[in-house]
């Protein structure tokens, strides 16, 4: 017999009670003094005292309810012998190995491989074990086999990716292997460092009845670590740019005097120091950075720590040209009406918006090549060269935005061109004796006014529209926003490949007080950057994206819309792989799976076309472990599924050893010897008390 707890054995010291109990306790002699004697010579009273105990089977009884006790909390167990491993109790044991870009940390796959390893060395004659690797995705390395040798080999084959952790892909596919098992014994041996990020919300997964989940944690609670988490540009007035970089501290220490260096092709343009509070974030800026013509590697670099994948950020670097906006405007009116609209573009940085004011009655089609969006603000279009080259501009991708204040006359214009107004002007809706209308009706699902979809990021209901134009939309005509009667306050329509957006009032002080709002200065960029197309140049793309080969050349400007055209390319991966793919009618899916700078190039040409910088996701960073208990109860699939947080594997015999232990009964006996115990007690004591009157003989 065994015991789990031994410790509680102490509590027999506890029998020493009963016994001074019962040594102790003694008649008590009552002295009465008589005044007659009180003059006689004292006579010495010698009395001896024999200490014994008078009644053994109580004694005995109330040693034995404490070693009872006392034993039973030591948890005293018989092991049985363990069943020999036949056909009928051998075991399915699924190996899960965590191979996201955390195990790169120091030392975890090291000790990863050695624990899966010793869980093999623990198998018993007719067990069989798979092999299952998990990252964001999870793959079957071997199924289940009696062949440990193929196991371990393809265990030695294994290294960390750089993709990031989710546990439900890899719990999900070893669930499906096990519910096929008709053996008794399953279990889910986990090996991970159980970063939190990689459970989200869970609950999803749940794994069939009478599989048993055990992990083994290989998480380190104190680990540190740094990675840059991104850059962003900002334009100078030189024409150079302002890089900043953005490092976040994942740890619970400060890191003081930081080296940042920022390289463009190799070359090291800058290093500057910074020290980063616990769990914090800084900003580290590069001023006055030229960037060369095209497209030039850069990366970001810290000094290196124990998770050395995110010690550098690599991106693409290119000047990036903004937005040209043409503003045209009347021949006649104020010289200003263009003020509020044109300081309101200056600003923008994100991107860069030039914008170059003409007069509308002067349209040259010549402005039209040069420019990505143009703004009619309260003009016309006039008959001639100048409407027919417009027109054809928007149809072949421009961006066209029409503000109708009070001098715009759309019934003036060429019956071509009035079609891109995508409806019927029905003359000017005056409110002003009424403190003016406001706006109603957003569609916060779409582009424009995406951005103030969020609590407290911008309220348009404060403006008021004093004066606006009715608009009767068309059909295809999308209304963006209506004021509170219903009509029509921003319309957009499709026109080719290009877009026309219609606002029913002006963008000045002169028929509403939008432009006194917090909300005028992101709604007109937005405005703007929506019709003009604009996309932010991707510099990294996160390990694991997958672009369509297409797609990504038109966004590179390396092939036209809807004409990407054919050729041969091969792809050359930062481990120098190479992959030749045909480009013809049927898409192409590239997926980047490792951190580095993937090259594209034509077949034969030893020259990269395109670049693109890929890194590992940021959040994969982030070291903070989760619990494995909070797990192994989220994907209990029945009673057969507890935790076991020691890498110890546990066999059959040890089911047999948890249903013999022996604490119960002997709390059972514990209580019925104390309850005999007091029985006697009380019984013995009222034969030795005399009655009422009768003084006991001595």
């Amino acid at each position: 017999m065994s015991f789990l707890a031994p410790v509680f054995l102490a509590g027999l010291g506890l029998l020493a009670v009963p016994i001074l109990i019962h040594l102790t306790q003694r008649q008590q002699s009552k002295v009465t003094a008589f005044p007659s004697l009180m003059f006689l010579r004292r006579v010495p009273f010698r009395t001896s005292n024999r200490r014994r105990i008078r009644n053994p089977l109580l004694f005995a009884l109330r040693c034995l309810a404490l070693i009872l006790i006392a034993s039973a909390f030591a948890r005293p167990f018989v092991a049985g012998a363990p069943a020999a491993a036949t056909g009928d109790s051998a075991r399915d044991v699924v190996l899960l190995l965590d191979t996201s870009h955390s195990l790169s940390y120091d030392g975890l796959w090291d000790r990863a491989v050695a624990e899966a390893a010793e869980v093999l060395d623990g198998f018993a004659p007719g067990d069989r074990a798979a092999l299952i690797t998990f990252s964001d995705r999870a793959h079957e390395r071997t199924a289940l086999t009696e062949d440990l040798l193929a196991v371990r080999t393809a265990l030695g084959n294994m290294t960390p990716g750089a993709r990031g952790t989710r546990f439900d892909p890899g719990l999900q596919l070893a669930g499906r292997i096990l519910a096929e098992s008709d053996r008794p014994t399953r279990e889910v041996i986990l090996i991970s460092d159980f970063q939190r990020v990689g459970w989200g919300d869970g609950g999803r997964t749940r794994l069939p009845e009478g599989v048993v989940l055990r992990p083994i944690d290989l998480s380190d609670p104190d680990a540190m670590n740094v990675a840059v988490a991104d850059v962003a540009f900002h334009p100078e007035r030189n024409g150079r740019v302002r890089v900043v970089a953005r490092v976040a501290n994942m740890g619970s220490g400060s890191v003081p005097a930081l080296d940042v260096s920022l390289e463009l092709d190799g070359r090291t343009i800058g290093t500057r120091q910074a020290t980063l509070p616990p769990r914090g974030v800084a900003s580290i800026s590069f001023e006055g950075v030229a960037l060369p013509a095209g497209s030039t590697r850069g990366e970001v670099r810290i000094e290196g720590d124990d998770l050395a994948g995110d010690d550098a950020l690599r991106f693409i670097a290119a000047p990036d040209e903004g937005i040209e906006v043409l503003l045209l405007e009347g021949s006649a009116g104020r010289g200003d009406r263009s003020l509020f609209l044109e300081r309101a573009l200056a600003i923008g940085d994100d991107p860069v918006m030039r914008v170059t004011r003409r007069r509308a009655a002067a349209l040259d089609p010549g402005w039209l090549s040069s420019a990505a969006v143009v703004i009619l603000n309260d003009a016309d279009v006039s008959e001639g060269s100048g409407g027919r080259a417009l027109l054809d501009w928007v149809r072949a991708g421009g961006g066209l935005i029409v503000l109708l204040g009070p001098r715009a006359a759309p019934g003036r214009w060429p019956q071509a061109v009035s079609g891109l107004l995508g409806g019927q002007v029905g003359g000017v809706e005056d409110r002003s004796g009424r403190g003016g209308s406001r706006l109603g009706w957003l569609d916060y699902d779409h582009a424009v006014f995406e951005l103030f979809s969020a609590p407290r990021s911008g309220d348009f209901s404060d403006a008021r529209f004093f004066r606006f134009q009715r608009v009767d939309p068309a059909q295809g005509t999308s209304v963006l926003a209506r004021y509170e009667d219903g009509e029509p306050a921003l319309t957009e329509r499709s026109e080719g490949e290009g877009r026309v957006l219609v606002w029913t009032s002006t963008l000045d002080r002169f028929w509403n007080d939008l432009a006194l709002q917090p909300v005028y200065l992101p709604f007109v960029h937005r405005l703007v950057r929506h019709a003009s197309a604009y996309h932010q140049p991707e510099r990294s793309v996160p390990v694991g994206r997958v672009a369509e080969l297409g797609t990504l050349l038109v966004e590179r400007g390396l092939a036209r819309a809807g004409t990407p055209g054919a050729g041969e390319w091969v792809l050359v991966a930062p481990d120098g792989e190479r992959r030749s793919i045909s480009l013809g009618s049927e898409p192409v899916w590239l997926e980047f799976e490792q951190a580095g700078f993937y090259e594209l190039r034509p077949l034969g040409s030893d020259l990269a076309e395109t670049t693109v910088a890929v890194n590992p996701a940021l959040e994969e960073s982030d070291l903070t472990a989760l619990a494995p208990e909070r797990l192994i109860e989220s994907v209990a699939g029945g009673p057969g599924t507890r935790p076991v947080a020691t890498a110890e594997v546990v066999g059959p015999a040890d089911e047999e050893t948890r249903r013999r232990e022996l604490w119960w009964p002997l709390l059972l006996a514990a209580a019925l010897m104390l309850v005999i115990e007091t029985i006697l007690a009380n019984r013995w004591a009222r034969r030795r008390t005399p009655p009422r009157g009768m003084a006991r003989a001595t």
